[in-house]
């Protein structure tokens, strides 16, 4: 199995942050971290599996890096999730996975030209179509517009044989729907020249707002919604720590009993993922107790602001009466 031999099972670089400067990033960049090297592990338990072990390791395995892709997008979760699913003959979804991975800057030389390769060699097992477009930058979405775009053109995408409807759009030129039918082993290319639409007359600026002064209180709000989530993770990291344990502590009694080689393999491997998840957990905490500081000394300082706005006092008179007026400041603060 090439594929196994030569799969990148590296640390996930670029995802966590070198400063904390963005709490809720590295809160998610935590959590993504667990997900992908949990991925990892299964997939080399999967290279010594056969059978039905194999196909539910890998599948394991896929479910790992899909929840890792769903927090961050990173390209080495999505070149593993690729390979993955090529072992699992879901031929398809690998192209495009190997797609969206060629498709982002920075790649170096030999990354780039090992996606390629791995990408053709699907080639013939998959109906692609490529779509085209003058200028390039068009949004393309296949069969359902309601849906999110599969990307941008120029654009190579794997789909199941047969009659499609592709759907392009660029800002300031007209839109254009297109039925395509595709075969397996082939690339069918629709090359598509967009018409440039009628420039529109810039509506008139509305006036000027002023610059609401609350800044510093909505700053706290943010900070402290911030420490909810990054807690909200946290005692589900510690809550799933905690369940592993359980299974860690049933497993050690069954090796107890049974003197079996493999519960021992297994309760070792619970105790291992039991500490990455402890670690997390710390981790988040950690970042929770520090966002929650922030929240108060800005809360803290808009207060203090606050305070120093002296009301405002008028005060008129003449031969048919008087007039007073007071105003006072409410929510001030910058």
């Amino acid at each position: 199995m090439p594929a196994f031999l030569s799969l990148i099972l590296v640390a996930l670089l670029g995802l966590m942050s070198p400063t904390a400067a963005i709490a809720q990033g590295t809160t998610e960049n935590a959590e993504a971290r667990v997900y992908f090297e949990e991925g990892n592990r299964l997939f080399q338990e999967a290279s010594r599996a056969r059978g039905a072990q194999r196909t539910t390791l890998l599948q394991r395995s896929l479910e790992a890096y899909v929840d890792s892709l769903q927090i961050v997008r990173s390209r080495n979760a999505l070149f593993n999730a690729a390979i993955v699913l090529s072992e699992l003959e879901r031929y398809d979804e690998s192209f495009n996975y190997f797609t969206e991975y060629l498709r982002i800057e920075g790649l170096s030389d030999t990354d780039r030209a090992d996606a390629a390769r791995r990408r053709d060699e699907l080639r013939a097992k998959v109906a692609v179509l490529e779509v085209i477009t003058e200028p390039v930058g068009a949004l393309v979405w296949v069969d359902r517009k309601d849906l999110a775009p599969r990307g941008e053109t120029p654009i190579e995408l794997a789909l199941t044989p047969g009659e499609h409807r592709v759907f392009v759009k660029r800002d300031g030129y007209a839109s254009i729907e297109r039925d395509q039918r595709i075969v397996r082993g082939e690339t069918v290319i629709v090359d598509l020249q967009l018409s440039q639409l009628a420039p529109v007359e810039p509506a008139k600026p509305l006036a000027e707002e002023p610059i609401g002064k609350p800044r510093l209180r909505n700053a706290a709000i943010g900070t402290a919604a911030a420490t909810v989530a990054t807690g909200a993770v946290a005692l589900g990291l510690s809550l799933k720590g905690r369940s592993l344990r359980d299974d860690y502590d049933q497993a050690a009694a069954e090796y107890r009993m049974s003197g079996d080689p493999a519960d021992y393999q297994r309760a070792q491997d619970l105790a291992d993922r039991t500490d990455r998840f402890n670690l997390a957990a710390d981790v988040l905490w950690g970042t929770t107790i520090a966002l929650g500081v922030s929240a108060i000394v800005l809360y803290g300082v808009h207060r203090k602001r606050q305070k120093r706005e002296a009301p405002n006092v008028a005060v008129s008179v003449s031969r048919h009466g008087g007039f007073a007026s007071l105003t006072m400041p409410f929510g001030a603060g910058r």
